[in-house]
């Protein structure tokens, strides 16, 4: 009885018994099925589980299915939940992304961080990753891109600067200007418009070129040669040599009120808009210029691609073929006329100022998309093949957003 009595202890301190009864039909080093036994503790097998080894479950563990125990090892399997749905467009899992809609670590989709070079700050929102690259500046307005760094003027600073496309410390490349406002780079250069002056200055900095001189100077374009503006003083297209020297005049008193603050160039014309509700184009050349499009609201910024030119009026984003002819409203604008503007292959991109919304729209029309809201007098606008970027004129900073 004695021997009897301990051999039942050994069996229960190896998790033979349950909290109120014993598992039977344990088997020994032969592994034959378990028969489950009249236990109710948590030590119960409900699967005809197969102890290999010979050695009973330690109680506290569950076998569901047919699961094999080999040498009393514990299975953890089903523990953790691997794929559920989460809350506001999340996935929960093992990976612990939750909300891919504000989670810097999961931004728009498991494993995309979204992040940014200090002083430069970054925030999930909606999915897209929108980065603060500078603040603090006094009233930006144009912007440009490359490669490398994203460009900008600020107007009451006088101003030019640069920052690295992942954020980081500015780079102040001009300063002294007076009202510099807009702005565009080639391989080795940056340029800008003044009040009075068209400037140049290297990429990273250094010596400035003066390379011509109006009033009331806006817009610009560049390509491989020449460098072009509007003088809105004497109603004129401009263009001259990238190095400096004599201007050209490519079209001339083209309207008696020609305030404009847009200018775009392609291969073969310089395109702009004119306050008196024209849209127009001159050959690179010089020669007769082309009104492509006329009786527009107050029209502003202008973009082109290799179909059409588009542009803001107040209340809508505008375009016409390159040839002209009838216009054709792609999207409603909130803002009076101060928006910014660029396209790619496949959408038109904007500001609305007095809404304070980044938008987007397909070059065929369609359905517009808010990308942005909530800043603070978005103005000018630029993309590259993977984000968009604008400066907003009121708070002083400047942004950007991926995907777009």
């Amino acid at each position: 009885m004695r021997s009897s009595s301990a051999a039942l202890w050994v069996l229960c301190l190896l998790g033979a018994c349950g909290r109120t009864g014993l598992l039977h039909g344990v088997s020994g080093a032969g592994g034959s099925p378990g028969v489950d036994g009249g236990g109710t503790g948590e030590g119960r097998s409900t699967g005809g589980a197969t102890n290999t080894s010979g050695l009973t479950e330690i109680g506290g563990f569950t076998y569901t299915g047919g699961v094999t125990n080999v040498g009393g090892i514990r299975k953890t399997g089903g523990a953790t939940t691997t794929g559920g749905v989460g809350s506001a467009g999340g996935v929960t899992g093992n990976s612990g992304c939750r909300n891919t809609q504000t989670d810097n670590d999961n931004c728009g989709t498991c494993g995309n961080v979204c992040s940014a070079v200090s002083p430069s700050t970054a925030q999930c929102t909606a999915g897209r990753c929108l980065v603060t690259l500078a603040s603090g500046v006094g009233q930006p307005q144009g912007i440009t891109v490359d490669a490398t760094s994203v460009y900008w003027t600020n107007y009451y600073d006088g101003t030019v600067m640069k920052v690295p496309l992942a954020g980081g410390a500015p780079t102040t490349l001009a300063s002294g200007q007076t009202h510099a406002n807009s702005i565009v780079v080639d391989a080795t250069s940056v340029y800008w418009t003044t009040d009075d002056s068209v400037m140049k200055a290297p990429l990273d900095g250094g010596t400035q070129t003066w390379l011509d001189e109006g009033s009331n100077l806006v817009g610009i374009a560049v390509d491989a040669t020449s460098v072009y503006w509007l003088d809105n003083s004497y109603c004129t297209v401009e263009k001259a040599p990238l190095g400096g020297g004599m201007s050209t005049t490519l079209a001339g008193l083209f309207t008696a009120n020609c305030f404009s603050v847009g200018v775009t160039k392609d291969s073969d014309s310089i395109y702009w808009t004119g306050s008196d509700g024209t849209v127009m184009k001159v050959s690179l050349g010089g020669g007769t210029f082309t009104t492509l499009a006329s009786k527009q609201d107050d029209p502003t910024s202008i973009a082109v691609d290799a179909t059409s030119v588009y542009w803001v009026t107040y209340g809508a984003v505008m375009k016409v073929p390159l040839g002209g002819g009838a216009p054709t409203k792609l999207a409603s604008v909130q803002s009076y006329g101060s928006g910014g503007i660029a396209v790619d292959v496949t959408s038109v991109y904007w500001t609305d100022n007095d809404a304070g919304n980044v938008m987007s729209v397909p070059v065929g029309g369609g359905t517009s998309t808010t990308l942005a809201t909530g800043q603070s007098g978005p103005r000018r606008i630029a993309v590259d093949g993977t984000s968009i970027y604008w400066t907003n004129n009121i708070n002083g900073t400047v942004m950007k957003l991926s995907p777009k």
